[in-house]
């Protein structure tokens, strides 16, 4: 294990983390990497690169519920959205309703964190019956997760080198579910739409009827770790929020002509922090999500959230 004089850190920058790379918030010792989503190994080899790591929600769960790697996670969220609206269909498809997409070609990354929420948000709030959805699943994947599919789900592998954004224009698949996206250079790119007109309105009324909002990524240890880094580790995040939740109040720092408005529809909605840094505020959350990657076959079997995280 490192040096208590230097704690390795790999993240994302990110609004909420931005203030540990600008120094606004320093802390001595601390090493950054603006990366995420890193090999695990890069957190559990014999010599470690890092000591702490931000990694999708759905590889850390798994390698610590099923792999049984000794790892922990701080319930620290770094990044969290809604997936409404990255779920894109070719406009010459026919697909006018989420229950269009049963008997579809559907391309996906079907292990992503994201793809979880997308899939239960098509299952429980639209009632598609996602078995009846073919999928088109690329290999390669980011996250190194496995799955097993839920009886009757029928999958196509296609290889790293296909680009499914073409494929979507293209009309080789009818609809396409991914974060990994720059949704403008998609739409651009020929008869392609989002199957929700209004996805950041179906968004709210997600929120208004479930109380949820989607995290993505965790900052994950060793369980070895020392519990006052770990906690040194966790103060100071949460410091870096602060400074960035006081950051996106000031309008003057973005270039979005109407980013007032975006901000004051959040806060009115969800408050000033959407997605605390508690796992006891955080709970109904996490419970969803490791029951979605249960029914979707990326989980054996439910585990508590509490095992999966510090005790702080």
């Amino acid at each position: 294990m490192t040096s208590r004089t230097e704690i390795r850190i790999s993240c994302r920058r990110h609004d909420w983390t931005e203030a540990l790379f600008d120094g606004r918030v320093r802390e001595p010792g601390f090493a950054l990497r603006p990366d995420a989503h890193l090999p695990l190994s890069a957190l559990v080899d014999p010599a470690p690169a890092l000591d702490f790591m931000e990694c999708g929600m759905m590889t850390f769960v798994q390698a610590a519920a099923d792999d049984g790697l000794p790892i922990l996670a701080l319930p620290i969220f770094i990044r969290a959205a809604f997936r409404h609206s990255y779920i894109f269909v070719n406009a010459n498809s026919g697909i006018e309703s989420p229950r269009d997409l049963e008997g579809r070609r559907v391309g996906t990354r079907y292990e992503m964190t994201a793809n979880v929420w997308a899939r239960a948000l098509l299952r429980d709030e639209y009632g598609v019956r996602l078995e009846k959805i073919r999928w088109v699943q690329q290999t390669g994947n980011r996250d190194g997760t496995r799955f097993k599919l839920p009886p009757d789900t029928a999958m196509e592998m296609v290889g790293p080198d296909v680009d499914l954004q073409d494929w979507l224009a293209a009309g080789k698949i009818d609809a396409l579910i991914h974060p990994d996206i720059l949704p403008l250079k998609l739409l651009s790119r020929g008869p392609v739409r989002r199957l929700f007109a209004d996805a950041a309105a179906e968004e709210r009324k997600s929120y208004a009827r479930i109380g949820i909002v989607p995290v993505m990524n965790v900052i994950a240890f060793r369980r070895a770790e020392e519990p006052a880094s770990v906690r040194r580790v966790f103060d100071t995040f949460a410091r870096a929020k602060e400074a960035g939740l006081d950051a996106m109040e000031d309008n003057r720092a973005s270039g979005l002509l109407w980013y007032w408005k975006a901000w004051e529809d959040q806060v009115a909605l969800l408050g000033r922090d959407p997605v605390p840094y508690s796992l006891a505020k955080m709970r109904p959350t996490v419970d969803a999500f490791i029951g979605h990657a249960v029914a979707q076959g990326l989980l054996e079997k439910p585990v508590p959230a509490a095992s999966l995280f510090a005790d702080l």
